[in-house]
């Protein structure tokens, strides 16, 4: 009898053994599918204050020397070049903390962020992390913050700290092709009118609606829309702006554009779209431009191929790239507090 239950005992043992293992492989997230092309989701970097810094609380009379760190993560699925992004601090004035100018309070990331990868599997690959060190300037032995006034009576400082940093989003939808357009018969392989399923890449503006219609017999439509998923406090831009251009002011002729290059071609015929402003062509013939999202409400392009010299039925995948400069923000709430203060007083 005592030897069934040692049997019995190890093995539930070993079960409880293979199911913890089987739980500390490679992380895979739950709702991911192996089948689509994209992790999805709505985010490009997520960005934090580390703990202690800035502190909660900051003396006057430059007793308190202290720097402010964030933590930026990738959590989307383009990289991020540190030379195309940086962080700067808003809400204090650099000569009061001890620093000459605003030049201190702003930097470049200091190391390419990677994007989130998805396996074959449907397992995920987290993106790149940084971390952002400020003040930072052409003096290097400026390192730290102090409190330089003689304050009479404690008082609060929001501190802030934006982000601002070229995005890419990928998107990928499956349309029909046919020899002729118009003729229907018998178990279809695919249908050419109707609504489509976009793939987005995870990134903060996606392609929302997309629908593909025959327009005659060698030639289809399809119409997608533009949106910002993204929180509704962020903003973005022109990605060919000047360097440094996330300028959220309701002058920035910049603010709310997004490049769009329609990277299709079928046969030897590629998308030809309305709606696109400032058009160029790229090295492989592709013709791309810019949307401008009023208010930062979705937007409609409309894209026309001929595929007259298709002679089979298939589906193909309309790919469009949208790029753009993203701006986001944190902030903190910092009590500098006067030394002078008693407790009586307090």
């Amino acid at each position: 009898m005592s030897s069934r239950l040692f049997h019995l005992g190890f093995l539930v043992s070993l079960l409880l053994s293979v199911v913890l293992l089987s739980g500390c492989g490679g992380r895979e997230e739950s709702g991911i599918d192996a089948t689509t092309p994209f992790i999805g989701g709505k985010n490009g970097l997520s960005a934090s204050f580390i703990a202690g810094s800035p502190p909660d609380e900051v003396f006057d009379n430059s007793n308190f020397p202290f720097g402010i760190t964030l933590q930026l993560k990738n959590l989307g699925e383009a990289p991020v070049l540190p030379e195309r992004a940086y962080v700067e601090v808003l809400g204090i004035n650099p000569i009061d903390f001890g620093v000459p100018s605003q030049e201190y309070l702003i930097r470049n990331f200091p190391n390419r962020l990677q994007g989130a990868r998805k396996n074959f599997d449907g397992s995920v690959i987290d993106g790149g992390q940084a971390l952002v060190e400020l003040p930072f300037g052409p003096d290097t032995t400026i390192d730290t913050f102090q409190y330089v006034p003689d304050l009479h009576g404690n008082t609060p400082v929001t501190i802030r700290a934006d982000i601002c940093y070229d995005y890419l989003t990928k998107t990928s939808t499956k349309i029909c092709i046919k020899r002729n357009l118009l003729e229907t018969g018998r178990a279809e392989l695919c249908q050419i009118s109707g609504e489509k399923t976009p793939f987005n890449s995870g990134a903060p503006i996606h392609i929302t609606q997309f629908r593909e219609d025959p327009i005659a017999s060698d030639k289809i439509q399809v119409n997608f829309v533009i949106e910002h998923v993204g929180d509704a406090n962020d903003a973005f831009f022109n990605v060919d702006a000047p360097e440094g251009a996330c300028d959220d002011t309701i002058t920035n002729p910049d603010r709310y554009v997004v490049k769009v290059i329609p990277k299709t071609r079928i046969g030897t015929a590629v998308p030809e779209c309305s709606g696109l402003e400032d058009t160029f062509t790229t090295a492989d013939g592709i013709t791309g431009g810019y949307v401008h999202l009023f208010d930062g409400a979705p937007r409609p392009v409309v894209c026309t191929v001929d595929v007259g010299e298709i002679d089979s039925t298939f589906e193909h995948l309309f790919e469009v790239d949208l790029e753009y400069k993203y701006l986001q923000s944190i902030q903190k709430t910092m009590l500098i507090k006067d030394v002078g203060l008693t407790d009586e007083d307090e």
